[in-house]
C-alpha cells in the first residue's frame, strides 16, 4: 500500500493520496479566542480578525529550534482538522513531505505534533527531491518554494543516478503575505489620494481588499488594468491600478528571489526552474525570469510534492526503526502527474549578446585573444590583470580568460570561488559581452565587453 502524503507548505498545505490532491489550502487558523474552533479555517479573517488568527505557527514549527507552546498546538489543531476529512486507512502509512526549510529540529517538532494525534510517521521526504524526481529529465533543477512569509530555493542534481539535494537557500523578507501587504498599501494610498477613503482604517474592508488581490492580479496580467473596489457604508469605491504598478510595488519579493536564485544556480547554467503555478500568473513574474534565459520553466500545481510522495513505493518502517528523512530518490517518471505540470521555454534573449573582445578593470582594456589571460594577484605571466595585494578572497593565480572556439571561457583556479552576475562558477563558464566577473569578498569587477578591432591598453 502507497503512503498518504502529508506537505505541509504553509501556503499551500496539502494532502494527497494515489498521486491524487485531496486537499491544499492555506496554513491561516484560528487560535480559538473568537469563538471558532482551534485550527479552524481562517485565510478570511485574515485581516478582519488579525489578533485571533495565525500565519506563522506552521513555519515556527518547521524553522524554529524552540516553536512555542501556541504554535505546536495550533499545528495540532489544523492538522486533526485536516485529517478528520481526509483519515488514513488502516495500516495507510504516513509519509511527510518536507518544504526547504524544514531542519532537524523542526522535523522532530512535526514528528511530535503527529504522534500526539497518534499519527505513525514513517518518514520524511525533502519535497525538492520528490517533485523532480517525479518529472524525470536531466541536470541540475532549482525548485523555488513560496511561502506565507518566506522564500526558498533549493538546488537538486540529477545527473543520471539519484536524483539529490545539493542546497537550500531560505529569505524571510519575501513571501506571499509581504507581496500581499505592499499591493494593499498601493491600492489604500491610490484610494487616499482619489476618494479620501482609507481603506486599511477598517478591517472589514481590508479583508475585502485583501480577498480580492488573486483575481485583481489576474485582471492586471490578462488586461493591463484592473479595478480595485470594495463596498463600505452602502458606497461603492473603486480605483483602477496598472500591470506596472502592480510589478513595481512587488519588486522587493521578486529582486530577493533573484538574489536567492543567483546566489544557488551554477553560473551560466541552463537547468530546469520549478515554480508554483500561482506564482507564474503573478505581475512581475516574467520579469525575474529574464535573466534565465535559456532554462526550463515548469510550473507545478499546489499540493505537487505530496502527490508524488503519495505514489513512492517504499518499504513499511518497523517498529523499532527510526523515522526516515530522504534527500536522494531512484529517478521515477510519474506520468500522469508529470503531465499537469506547464512547462514552457523563459527563450533566449542572450542569443543577440556578442562575444567578448575585451576586460575592462580599473579604466583599462584587455584583450581576449589566442593567449590566456589571467587574473590574481601574482598571476606569473605576461598577458595579466594582476590584482592589487590585500584584495580579500582573491587567489595569487585567481581565474582565467581564454578564448573557446568563438566564444570566450572563464576558469576559476581559486579557493575562493569566482561570481558571473552575481552566480558562482563551478569550475569553468562561458562568458560573452555584458557579462560582470566579480572576485574577492567584496571584491572586484571585471567588465566583458565588445569593442572590435580596438587595441588593448
Amino acid at each position: 500500500m502507497k503512503p498518504l502524503a502529508i506537505e505541509p507548505d504553509d501556503r499551500a498545505f496539502a494532502l494527497a493520496r494515489d498521486g491524487v490532491v485531496l486537499e491544499s489550502s492555506a496554513s491561516a487558523v484560528s487560535d480559538g479566542s473568537n469563538g471558532a474552533l482551534p485550527g479552524a479555517d481562517a485565510w478570511h479573517t485574515v485581516r478582519r480578525l488579525p489578533t485571533t488568527t495565525s500565519t506563522q505557527h506552521t513555519g515556527s514549527v518547521l524553522r524554529d529550534a524552540q516553536p512555542s507552546p501556541r504554535a505546536l498546538s495550533l499545528l495540532a489543531s489544523e492538522l486533526a482538522r485536516r485529517l478528520a476529512t481526509h483519515p488514513p486507512a488502516t495500516e495507510e502509512r504516513v509519509w511527510i513531505a518536507a518544504p526547504a526549510g524544514a531542519g532537524r529540529y523542526g522535523l522532530g517538532a512535526l514528528l511530535a505534533v503527529a504522534r500526539q494525534l497518534a499519527l505513525e510517521v514513517d518518514g520524511f521526504v525533502d519535497a525538492a527531491v520528490v517533485s523532480v524526481a517525479a518529472l524525470g529529465g536531466t541536470g541540475p533543477a532549482i525548485v523555488i518554494e513560496l511561502g506565507l512569509h518566506h522564500a526558498a530555493v533549493t538546488l537538486v542534481e540529477r545527473n543520471g543516478g539519484p536524483t539529490s539535494r545539493r542546497r537550500s537557500l531560505l529569505s524571510e523578507h519575501g513571501g506571499l503575505l509581504g507581496l500581499y501587504q505592499a499591493w494593499l498599501d498601493l491600492i489604500n494610498t491610490a484610494m487616499v489620494r482619489q476618494t479620501r477613503f482609507d481603506a486599511l482604517h477598517d478591517a472589514a474592508t481590508e479583508q475585502q481588499l485583501f480577498d480580492a488581490l488573486p483575481e485583481l492580479a489576474r485582471e492586471a496580467m490578462a488586461g493591463g488594468v484592473a479595478v480595485a473596489a470594495l463596498t463600505a457604508g452602502g458606497a461603492r469605491i473603486e480605483v483602477p491600478l496598472t500591470r506596472d504598478q502592480l510589478i513595481q510595488a512587488a519588486q522587493p519579493l521578486w529582486r530577493e528571489i533573484a538574489r536567492l536564485l543567483h546566489e544557488l544556480r551554477p553560473a551560466g547554467s541552463a537547468l530546469t526552474l520549478l515554480v508554483p503555478q500561482a506564482m507564474t500568473a503573478l505581475p512581475g513574474f516574467r520579469e525575474l525570469m529574464r535573466p534565465f534565459a535559456g532554462c526550463e520553466l515548469v510550473g507545478l500545481p499546489a499540493g505537487f510534492a505530496a502527490a508524488a510522495t503519495s505514489l513512492l513505493d517504499l518499504p513499511p518502517r518497523a517498529a523499532t526503526e527510526p523515522v526516515r528523512l530522504l534527500r536522494r530518490l531512484p529517478q521515477a517518471v510519474q506520468p500522469a502527474l508529470a503531465a499537469l505540470a506547464v512547462r514552457e521555454s523563459t527563450g533566449d534573449e542572450r542569443v543577440a549578446a556578442p562575444p567578448a573582445s575585451h576586460v575592462l578593470f580599473d579604466g583599462r582594456t584587455f584583450a581576449l585573444g589566442a593567449e590566456p589571460l589571467v587574473v590574481g594577484r601574482a598571476p606569473a605571466v605576461a598577458h595579466a590583470i594582476t590584482l592589487p595585494e590585500g584584495l580579500a578572497g582573491v587567489s595569487r593565480r585567481h581565474c582565467t580568460f581564454l578564448r573557446d572556439g568563438t566564444g570566450t571561457l572563464l576558469l576559476d583556479h581559486s579557493r575562493f570561488g569566482t561570481l558571473v552576475n552575481g552566480e558562482r562558477v563551478a569550475e569553468r563558464t562561458h562568458v560573452r559581452a555584458g557579462d560582470e566577473v566579480r572576485v574577492g569578498d567584496p571584491g572586484v569587477t571585471l567588465a566583458l565587453i565588445a569593442v572590435g578591432d580596438t587595441a588593448s591598453a
